[in-house]
């Protein structure tokens, strides 16, 4: 199997538990189960910390790994069951914790287990990209390919699991999204090899290797951009089963449709970024992706019923598959820059640094879920309050559509990508 398929099939085994977890965990606990909005903030500003320390550990655990099945793949194989039975967990909720302090103090085990494996193997799947592509005509079509199996993995794991925990249960979605997930990251790990020539330059030692990292000021601009478009995306989707519900009157079917127009949009969308990135540079591509991301948030204020939020999900699909496609090709470019200077791939530290600084998205989630109280008066599925459509139209458009602008400030600022730079160009 070529290894731009086998890499995407990865990407699409761990995004069907990782997006369900990250989509509709909230929706679970507090709509499902009747947890209280700030008791699910305080978990999952605990649950950020936590992602937030074992980032940096398991990516420079990696980078120094040196066996004969590489660097990253051993770390993958011993993370991914461990994986798939948090996931499990999540959504199976047993009787006694369901109700009172045990319920809290469960959300909070099970998603700190989930995160760690999680954690775990993000990180090493991530830093395999720009090791096993180098050069800029492999890297766009491996992230085009990425990409598009990564959407539909979305279109299963957001837009048809109301159908599936309605036919299934919760638990019963969890075992079928984690089995399927399962198996194709192990056909990912049974067709790609690593390059062994990245064992062979002695790793820096712990704090040189995170001083070079943290003192890059493009991997900075890079990724505090992408820490805000982070939390706006996620903020997209954790915040849709309830908008879809609370601001547009709509029911499990609905809401898949209106999930389902933003991945179709975005799915197709992510070979033309390839090609505008080619036309525009990569940075000037992704401006304009975040662009459309911060238009497409402002008008998620107006629509009212299924019909209006159509061609606003789109706007926001297009967007979206911009922002995944030619993010990763200039993240991979500040890595190959670093390479020229240090001698050596460090793919496992910037992808830990960067899932760190990515994960600060969670307690900005956490606090706008935590605002609806104060401001709307909503707590739980239990106790609404008064408002809940007017809370949940500010969810969805008011922290996105400002986060999207400060990203757009930042990534003006962003020194690479320039059209005629060729990013996989750098020495390794």
């Amino acid at each position: 199997m070529p290894a731009h398929i086998a890499y995407a099939l990865g990407a699409l085994g761990l995004t069907l538990p990782g997006q369900t977890f990250g989509t509709y965990l909230a929706f679970y606990y507090l709509d499902h189960l009747g947890l209280a909005a700030s008791a699910f903030a305080l978990a999952r500003l605990v649950f950020s910390v936590w992602d937030a320390v074992n980032d940096p550990l398991f990516g420079y655990l990696s980078d120094r790994t040196r066996t004969p099945w590489g660097r990253r793949r051993p770390w993958l194989f011993v993370g991914l069951p461990f994986l798939l039975l948090a996931f499990y967990l999540t959504f199976s909720v047993p009787g006694p914790f369901l109700q009172g302090p045990a319920l809290f103090w469960y959300c909070l085990g099970v998603i700190l287990f989930f995160e760690t494996f999680a954690a775990l193997t993000w990180v090493n799947h991530a830093a395999l990209f720009p090791e096993l592509f180098r050069k800029e005509e492999e890297r766009a079509r491996a992230n085009a390919w990425r990409q598009g199996f990564y959407f539909v993995g979305l279109a299963v794991s957001i837009a048809l699991t109301p159908l599936v925990y309605t036919a299934l249960g919760f638990p019963g979605m969890a075992l079928l999204y984690g089995g399927l997930g399962g198996l194709l990251v192990l056909l990912f790990l049974k067709s790609i090899r690593e390059d062994p020539k990245a064992q062979e330059a002695e790793p820096l030692p712990f704090i040189p290797a995170f001083r070079y990292t943290l003192g890059n000021q493009a991997f900075w601009i890079y990724s505090l951009a992408a820490l805000f478009l982070l939390f706006a995306v996620g903020l997209f989707g954790a915040a849709m089963p309830f908008y879809a519900k609370y601001a547009l009157g709509l029911g499990p079917e609905a809401t898949s449709l209106l999930f389902a127009t933003v991945l179709l949009a975005a799915l197709p969308s992510v070979f033309l970024w390839a090609r505008l990135a080619g036309t525009l540079g990569s940075k000037g591509a992704w401006l304009l992706a975040i662009f459309l991301l911060a238009l497409g948030a402002l008008l998620l204020f107006l629509p009212r019923t299924l019909l209006e939020a159509l061609p606003v999900g789109l706007l926001i699909g297009v967007g979206f598959g911009g922002v995944l496609v030619l993010g990763d090709v200039l993240l991979a470019e500040v890595i190959d820059r670093d390479a020229e200077v240090t001698g050596r791939r460090r793919e496992g530290v910037y992808y830990s640094v960067y899932g760190f600084i990515n994960r600060l998205s969670g307690p900005l989630q956490a606090l706008s879920f935590a605002l609806l109280t104060p401001l709307f008066g909503y707590v739980s599925g239990e106790v609404p309050g008064p408002r809940p459509e007017a809370a949940f139209r500010f969810l969805m458009a008011g922290p996105p559509f400002v986060a999207t602008l400060l990203a757009l400030a930042l990534a003006f600022r962003f020194p690479y990508g320039a059209k005629g730079r060729m990013p996989g160009a750098g020495s390794s």
